[in-house]
Formats: C-alpha cells, sequence, structure tokens
C-alpha cells in the first residue's frame, strides 16, 4: 500500500485584537498595525504567507461561528483566529520560533502528517489470483456470512435486528467519509454512492473503499452487506484540504443528524518514529478541535479513530500544553475540558477463531488501540470482511479492481465505521418514526451506557477502556421503551403459549403412549386366548380320534389288542367297553399332569409362525 499521508502543517493562531483581515493571497493588514507589519516582515523574509483557515477573511469565518461554539468552549481560540502558514516549511522550528515571538500571535505549532488508522496484516497472506486475460471472473461469492460484526450481540452489533426496524438501513443519513482515495465504481458500491465531493482522489483507494463497503455495501446478493446499506455515501479528501479544512467542507454540506467520518490519526508527543506507535486522535491540535466543535454544533455526529498508537491517553503527557499551543488550549482527552463532541472509536477484538484466527477475548482491547478515559465505544479492530483490498491484499476474492475483497481489514480503520454504521442505522429509526435525531454527545451518550461490555484479556485489562460494543437490539430498546415494555410483554406472551402448547402436547403423548400399550395388551391377551383356543381345538380332535379309534380297536392306539377273540355275548362286550374307557380316562390324567398324549410323530405344528403371532411373552 502507498503511502497515504496528509500535507505537514504550521498553524498560526492570531491574538483577537490583532484583527490581522488576512485575505487569501494578500499580506496582513489590521488595527495593530506595528505588530502586523512585524509580522508581515517575518512572512516576506521567510518566503511564506499566512491564509485563513477556515475561510476567505477573519469576517467570513466569524459569520458562521455559532454562539454555540463559543459557549462550548469558551477557553479556545475564535475559530477565525486560524491560519496555515503556506510555504517552504521545511524549517518549521525555526519559523515556528520567529512567529511565538510576534507580538499579534498567540500561538504557533507544527502539525505532523496524518495518516490512515489502519493496522499491517497480521499474518502475512497471498492475494487471490487474477483470473486469465482470456477467462471472464469468476462470479463473486456472498461473503455475508464472513460479516460477524453484522451478527447479534455481544459477537456483532445485531445490524440485522436493525433492518427489522423501519428505516434500519440508514434510509435518509448522509454520511461523508474524510481521508484519500475511494473506488465508486466498485461493484458492491454502486447504489448509494455520492462520489467524492471536493479534493483530489488518491490512486491508493484500498482504505478508503474499506471503509465504504462497511458502512453501505449494496444489498444485491453477492459480495458484502454494507450495515447501513440505505445511507448516502459521499467523500471529501485530504490530498488537496488540511484536515481542518476537510471536516468544515464537511459539515456545510451535511446537516443536523448527518454523519461526518474520520479515517485519521497522527504522531503524538509520545512518538517515537516507530511504526505507529504514538499516534492518536486529530481533536488533540486546536484547528482539528474547532474544525470538529463546528461540526458538531450543527447537531452533526462526528466518530473519531481513537488511533493505533497503543497511548494511554490519561497520560501526563496529555495534558501538558505543547509550547506553541495557544494559551486557552486545555487537553480535550480529560472529560472534565471542554469537549469538540466527537465519538471517538477504539479496536477491540473479534470473537477467537473468526476466519480460524484469534486476537484474544472478544471484546478485548486490541494491544495497538489507545485507551482511556476520552474513548467511547470500540468496532472490530480485526478480521473485518469488506469491499477492497487490505494493504494491497485481494485475500478473500479477486474479480479485478472493482470486484476486489478482504476479510483482514484492520485497525481503529475498520473500527470507526462499524459504530458510524450503528449511527446511521438509529438516526434511520428515528427519522422514519418522526422522533428528534441523535447529537453527536447523545450517541456517544447512548454508546456509553448500553452495548456489550468490554472484556479482560492477559496484559490488557477492561480497566484499559475502549467502551462497549454497540447493539442495536439494546440501544432500539433504550431509544423506544415503550416499545421496548410491549415487545417484553409480547415476549412473555409468546413464551406462555408455547409453554402451554408444549404441556397440550406432552398430555396428548401420554394419552397416545397409554392408548397404545393399552392396545398391545389387548393384542396380546388376544393372541393368549386364541393360542389357547386353537390348542383346546387340536386336543379335543385327537381325543375323538384317539377315543374313536380305540373303540373301535378294542384299545388306544398304540397299545396292543387282546389276544382274545371278541367277547361274543352282552356281558362281554360291556366288560370290554368299560376297560376301553378306563384306559381313555388314564390317558387324559397323564396329559393333564404334563404328559402328551400324541406320538411326537403325530404332533401338529402350533407355533407362532403358524398364525403370524410373536410369542405373547415378548408382546406386540
Amino acid at each position: 500500500m502507498s503511502k497515504l499521508q496528509t500535507a505537514a502543517e504550521i498553524i498560526v493562531v492570531a491574538r483577537p485584537e490583532a484583527e490581522l483581515r488576512v485575505a487569501r493571497g494578500a499580506a496582513p493588514a489590521g488595527a495593530a498595525a506595528a505588530g502586523v507589519s512585524s509580522l508581515g516582515r517575518l512572512l516576506k523574509s521567510s518566503k511564506c504567507a499566512l491564509e485563513p483557515l477556515f475561510g476567505a477573511t477573519e469576517e467570513r469565518v466569524a459569520s458562521w461561528v455559532s454562539p454555540g461554539v463559543r459557549a462550548a468552549a469558551p477557553e479556545h481560540p475564535d475559530p477565525a483566529t486560524f491560519y496555515a502558514l503556506r510555504g517552504d516549511l521545511s524549517n518549521h522550528e525555526k519559523l515556528i520560533e520567529g512567529l511565538l515571538n510576534e507580538p499579534s500571535v498567540l500561538g504557533a505549532y507544527y502539525k505532523p502528517p496524518g495518516e490512515p488508522p489502519e493496522m499491517e496484516r497480521p499474518k502475512p497472506r497471498d492475494a487471490m489470483p487474477d483470473a486469465p486475460l482470456d477467462m471472464a471472473p469468476a462470479p463473486t461469492p456472498n461473503f455475508e456470512a464472513r460479516q460477524g460484526y453484522l451478527d447479534a450481540a455481544p459477537g456483532g452489533i445485531d445490524a440485522r435486528f436493525g433492518w427489522t426496524k423501519t428505516g434500519g438501513r440508514g434510509d435518509g443519513v448522509r454520511i461523508i467519509d474524510l481521508e484519500w482515495g475511494w473506488n465508486f465504481s466498485h461493484e458492491d458500491l454502486l447504489a448509494a454512492s455520492g462520489g467524492l465531493l471536493d479534493g483530489a482522489n488518491a490512486a491508493d483507494t484500498d482504505h478508503g473503499t474499506a471503509v465504504l463497503g462497511v458502512i453501505g455495501g449494496d444489498v444485491n446478493g453477492f459480495g458484502v452487506t454494507g450495515i447501513a446499506p440505505n445511507a448516502n455515501l459521499s467523500s471529501i479528501s485530504f490530498v488537496s484540504n488540511s484536515s481542518a479544512q476537510a471536516i468544515r467542507k464537511a459539515a456545510d454540506r451535511l446537516g443536523a443528524g448527518d454523519i461526518i467520518l474520520l479515517e485519521i490519526h497522527r504522531p503524538g508527543p509520545a512518538a517515537t518514529g516507530s511504526g505507529q506507535f504514538g499516534y492518536i486522535a486529530i481533536e488533540w491540535w486546536p484547528d482539528d478541535f474547532a474544525a470538529i466543535l463546528y461540526a458538531t454544533s450543527r447537531g452533526i455526529i462526528v466518530v473519531e479513530a481513537a488511533g493505533n498508537g497503543s497511548q494511554n491517553l490519561d497520560a501526563a503527557v496529555y495534558g501538558t500544553r505543547p509550547a506553541g499551543f495557544p494559551s486557552g488550549w486545555r487537553n480535550p482527552f480529560n472529560r472534565a475540558n471542554a469537549q469538540c463532541g466527537a465519538i471517538l472509536v477504539g479496536a477491540g477484538a473479534p470473537p477467537p477463531g473468526t476466519h480460524g484466527r484469534s486476537h484474544g477475548a472478544d471484546r478485548s482491547r486490541l494491544d495497538f488501540s489507545n485507551y482511556g478515559a476520552a474513548v467511547d465505544v470500540q468496532g472490530w479492530g480485526r478480521e473485518v470482511t469488506t469491499t477492497g483490498r487490505s494493504w494491497g491484499v485481494a485475500d478473500l476474492h479477486n474479480g479485478g479492481g472493482n470486484a476486489w475483497y478482504t476479510d483482514q481489514f484492520s485497525g481503529t480503520s475498520s473500527a470507526s465505521p462499524v459504530v458510524v454504521g450503528a449511527c446511521a442505522v438509529m438516526q434511520g429509526w428515528l427519522r422514519a418514526s418522526g422522533k428528534p435525531l441523535l447529537t453527536s454527545v447523545g450517541a456517544r451518550d447512548h454508546f456509553r451506557a448500553c452495548g456489550s461490555i468490554q472484556q479482560d484479556e492477559p496484559g490488557r485489562p477492561a480497566t484499559q477502556r475502549i467502551g462497549r460494543r454497540p447493539d442495536l437490539r439494546a440501544l432500539h430498546a433504550r431509544l423506544y421503551p415503550k416499545l421496548a415494555v410491549k415487545d417484553a410483554k409480547d415476549v412473555v406472551k409468546e413464551v406462555k403459549e408455547l409453554k402451554e402448547k408444549d404441556l397440550k402436547e406432552r398430555k396428548e403423548l401420554k394419552e397416545l403412549k397409554e392408548k397404545d400399550t393399552k392396545e398391545r395388551k389387548e393384542l396380546v391377551k388376544e393372541h393368549k386366548e386364541l393360542k389357547e383356543k386353537e390348542r383346546k381345538e387340536i386336543v379335543e380332535k385327537q381325543l375323538e380320534k384317539r377315543l374313536e379309534k380305540g373303540l373301535e380297536g378294542g384299545g388306544l392306539r398304540g397299545r396292543a389288542a387282546p389276544d382274545a377273540a371278541p367277547p361274543a355275548g352282552i356281558a362281554e362286550r360291556l366288560e370290554a367297553l368299560e376297560a376301553a374307557v378306563t384306559g381313555l380316562i388314564t390317558l387324559v390324567q397323564g396329559q393333564a399332569q404334563g404328559a402328551h398324549f400324541i406320538e411326537p410323530d403325530s404332533r401338529p405344528d402350533v407355533g407362532s409362525d403358524v398364525y403370524g403371532l410373536g410369542d405373547p411373552e415378548d408382546g406386540p
């Protein structure tokens, strides 16, 4: 990724009584003639010029500074007194020293270049290969399932719940992203694009494209889906605007309830020059503070990256006024001092295992994120799936420049658009229901009071505050308490009905089981009775046959007939019949005691298979 930076600046704060009245491109002139003349000579010798930072002249700037701005920070310098020094700033220390010796100058300070607050990739990963030139790129899959930040709390912000409410896709909300470059021709950023409003578009568009995808990726069945896809997304570039000027221009294009996103951080007083260590939120610099205050005083929500400098913003170094800052400056990271009203966003870890990687306990502070009492809320700082590339790598899908996707967007860069999306969803609800829209301070208060609580991680305890993760379901209940009570009653009613239904089904099931058991018992009984009947019938038939044979033969089968000739007389025949009956009685008595009167070879098969029934002892 190429180096994206704002230009270094020297900011001059004039004393109000000097009334410099410097117009763009003109020499200073004012009531304090001697002091102004001295300043003019210094500028001429340095081949530099002063330019009003926020407007063409002091009078023009004073005309838009509202009483609310002055009341919010009475000790802070009037925005009309801020100037940018244009020219060769290479010897900035000598220039600042000379400026601070001028009687008409209240302050003069150097602003180092600002950069996007994106962290480098945690692990090297190759880009997805380009499609061969003679082949069409593969169709873009739907990556919404990889966008865990859309999921229900606590893992995500529950954007899908937000979409179920009228206006919950950011309807009617305008958002301006302030940074360097964007690809507004990306296949997934076409529906609600407002384009570049001011400044030049950088050649490197990866960072801005990734930001836009998180907030407003189109609803089209492929790629990603933004948190607030119906919001209008546009941009103003830092390529040809200073950070303070870009904020002022964005505020002038928006109205109450709209949103500005500041995707920038810069080296603070603790920066070492090693990577992003010591980088902090830009509101610490007086001119940026004044610009943000101008925006928030107009009812615009300003979401600001806290920075990736691994800094404790409560540290004493941030409360020490740097040489050159105007005497009225107070540390804005100390919430007891005057506030510009921006929502400060830290970077939290996603749920462990997201995309097969872990960065610590869910919602714990990522090691690079700044922290402290001033940080209001957190967003995902790793594993954010979105449009574009991460550090020049299209690791998720490479369908060409308009179809690049990544799932490793990171830093307070990725955390901040998650919070912007949550703000847009809430504003969409409120706008649709005719309720007053949130101010920046109002939204900040809701985030501080409501959401998924920050978690501990060894070496990064929750006392290192980055705030809660937004929970849109809980925020909706907070914004609509009466509806929340109704919803709760509906849930209780539904649970009661489900329990009653469950009890009814259990009762019916019990009755069915009892009926089944009864039928089984009846079937077993019927089976036994049938077998007994069959056995009885067989026995009776066998007895009849046996008796018949015995009578005919003068005895029973299997016994020898008498050797004597049949009796001829009646008395003899009666005696023979009596002997046969006696033998038959003996046989029946033997059967009753367990003996079988039928020879084995002559016994019929009366097993269960003959009747198609199982063993009655086994049941049906």
